[in-house]
């Protein structure tokens, strides 16, 4: 988003230039991050990405890459991510079940819980999108800020809104998908490392940027709401990392959990 953008003077030239680069760092890293994710999956036999955590960034995709992306660029890379996206539900269909051997009806039905909630969470976002971009009534105008030719809909800050509440579910799911598991199973310290750099960069230092140029089209970014949604997502990485550090020690000393959990899972079959 954003690729239309008509800065004010005020704004370096360089702009669009930056905030395109910052963008394909932090796409880079989440392209990354999905390609790791399903390969480790794979390899352990359960799945990377948190249920609900997938059916929404799935969702995300999908409707952007459907429906809110206006440029050939930003509707490749969307289309890109919900292509490695299969791959990640293919692990949830495939050994999800595994992960729910204590709720026997999650684990007969956890394809069909995951469609259900890709469906309601694609039906959130679009209806969201459409109020948000809606050409009689746009939700938010600024001016500057073009889309299908409007001046003053601005689909970045709807990216921001959207993104940092899939941010938010994401990070802290993973924190509390790990405690729960008290193993490694699915993680990885690359995954970590190319998902955290793809936030931070392609969210934080590109959204920070464009309000350090152009404040006035961009000051959500310092709103209480997105300070402590940010914060929110940072802290529950950071603790991520910790626990990783923690549950890796105990499978040092006592044998790697997840090859015994592959041998139960080769058992079962």
């Amino acid at each position: 988003m954003g690729s239309n953008d008509i800065p004010p003077p005020h704004v370096p030239s360089s702009y669009h230039a930056v905030s395109t680069a910052l963008l394909f760092l932090g796409a880079l890293g989440y392209t990354s991050a999905y390609l790791l994710m399903t390969l480790q999956s794979l390899r352990d036999r359960t799945y990377a990405m948190p249920l609900f955590s997938l059916a929404l960034n799935l969702s995300w995709e999908i409707v952007f890459a459907c429906y809110v992306a206006e440029s050939l660029p930003e509707k490749s890379a969307f289309t890109v991510w919900m292509i490695l996206d299969v791959g990640l539900v293919y692990a949830v269909v495939k050994h999800g079940a595994r992960e729910w051997e204590a709720s026997p009806l999650v684990a007969r039905n956890i394809g069909k819980i995951l469609g259900i909630c890709v469906l309601w969470c694609c039906t959130m976002l679009w209806a969201f999108s459409k109020w948000w971009i809606q050409s009689y009534a746009p939700a938010h105008l600024v001016q500057g800020k073009i889309y299908l030719g409007v001046n003053g809909i601005d689909t970045t800050e709807l990216g921001w809104w959207t993104a940092l509440a899939a941010q938010v579910v994401l990070s802290v799911m993973s924190l509390a998908q790990i405690v729960v598991r008290g193993s490694s199973r699915g993680a990885s310290w690359a995954i970590w490392i190319t998902r955290f750099l793809g936030s931070v960069l392609g969210y934080l230092v590109y959204y920070g940027y464009c309000w350090w140029v152009w404040p006035e089209a961009h000051a959500y970014f310092v709103h209480p709401v997105a300070v402590v949604g940010s914060v929110t997502w940072a802290l529950a990485d950071i603790g991520f990392a910790v626990v990783m550090l923690v549950v890796k020690a105990q499978e040092d000393a006592g044998g790697d959990e997840r090859e015994g959990g592959k041998r139960q899972g080769r058992k079962r079959r």
